[in-house]
């Protein structure tokens, strides 16, 4: 059927959620569909939920066959929806290889109004970086999630907000499991794809990217997508400190980050979110707060305070609200905008730092452990 053996075709069938959008292109090029082809193809698998190929609409049967026989669509499906006391929600998708995700929903309600419904969604399979907080860095590092799987988790979320709350998501951030700058393909891709109207979830101006500080890819993400804002996981202006919090930073030096982060608001026009969790004894007394001031000096950044939340196997301890009241006057004080993150969804493990799970065992143990309400 084809002449040369495109390289993506040396082992069928090929998923098409995994395509790069520069492998999409030269994918359909070697089969030889048209514009009009290839693009019914594409808004099936990344903007309408159809589970396989022969749910493409208006295709020829030519076409249809063609792809059936090279190509499928493997589509993730919702394992378990767990709800926490404080109106959270955490959502399990279950892959196709029998790997599970999470992502959290968070509602923030204002004298009874509902004014934003964000979901935080992963990136990858446990997390490379191995941040001495975070459960998900101790699974150690699975896999990457595709551009189709960050997509399913975005238009699944939507689904759980329209049916729990009846409104629409507004604010995404790539928060969840993983490093998203570590998969930074497959979230430029999912972030290229959000730009059309037809795609899920919020305009780019509410979508935020985190990370621990992959001072080239910032730079990529201020050049590729400068709507999108930018969160850095700061945690200490002291290097070596920081290095113990995060071992990483062994090769994330603080100025080089710190260089990456003028460049992004120089390029982009917007302050990066400085990120910064409090951790009793650790990082949180007020000569830390002064460090950080003098560190950001004159980078216009906003900072964001947030609240440990339980790892057992951590071993560490939530500083009291006294002592996060005084390290965010010292801030102010620097002239910072500050915001405190308290804790949502802390009983069903879905605080910041608490993802943790990779099978369904996992979840089942998670569940047992906190007594989830689950649903889905």
């Amino acid at each position: 059927m084809f002449s040369r053996k495109h390289h993506l075709l040396q082992q069928l069938p090929v998923d098409l959620n995994n395509l790069s959008l520069t492998e999409w292109d030269e994918f359909f090029d070697h089969l030889e569909f048209g514009t009009e082809s290839r693009k019914l193809v594409f808004e099936s698998v990344f903007y309408e939920p159809v589970s396989g190929v022969d749910e493409i609409p208006d295709l020829s049967d030519k076409e249809r066959d063609t792809l059936a026989r090279v190509a499928v669509i493997r589509r993730s499906r919702q394992h378990e929806l767990s709800r926490s006391i404080d109106g959270s929600l955490r959502l399990t998708l279950l892959l196709h290889d029998g790997r599970l995700t999470e992502t959290v929903i968070i509602p923030e309600w204002s004298n009874g109004q509902l004014r934003k419904c964000s979901a935080s969604i992963s990136s990858q399979i446990g997390c490379f970086f191995g941040c001495s907080f975070c459960a998900t860095g101790r699974m150690g590092f699975h896999r990457n999630l595709a551009t189709g799987e960050l997509l399913e988790q975005v238009r699944q979320a939507q689904q759980v907000v329209r049916n729990e709350f009846g409104t629409e998501l507004t604010h995404l951030y790539f928060m969840g499991m993983g490093e998203p700058m570590h998969n930074y393909r497959a979230v430029s891709d999912a972030l290229t794809i959000m730009r059309h109207d037809a795609a899920p979830g919020p305009p780019h101006s509410r979508i935020t990217v985190s990370t621990v500080g992959l001072f080239r890819q910032i730079r990529m993400l201020a050049v590729d997508h400068p709507e999108v804002r930018l969160a850095v996981s700061i945690h200490s202006a002291d290097q070596q400190k920081r290095y113990e919090i995060m071992p990483v930073s062994s090769r994330l030096g603080l100025p080089e980050i710190r260089d990456a982060m003028v460049y992004h608001q120089r390029q982009t026009g917007c302050p990066p979110t400085v990120q910064y969790l409090v951790m009793e004894n650790i990082n949180d007394r007020p000569d830390d707060a002064r460090k950080l001031a003098s560190y950001l000096g004159t980078l216009r950044a906003n900072i964001t305070l947030i609240m440990y939340n339980d790892v057992p196997e951590a071993g560490l301890k939530r500083t009291d609200k006294e002592k996060i009241d005084a390290f965010r006057s010292i801030l102010e004080q620097a002239g910072f905008p500050v915001d405190i993150r308290w804790c949502f969804g802390e009983d069903i493990s879905a605080g910041c730092g608490q993802l943790k799970v990779c099978s369904c065992q996992d979840r089942v143990s998670v569940s047992m452990r906190h007594g989830l309400q689950a649903g889905g």
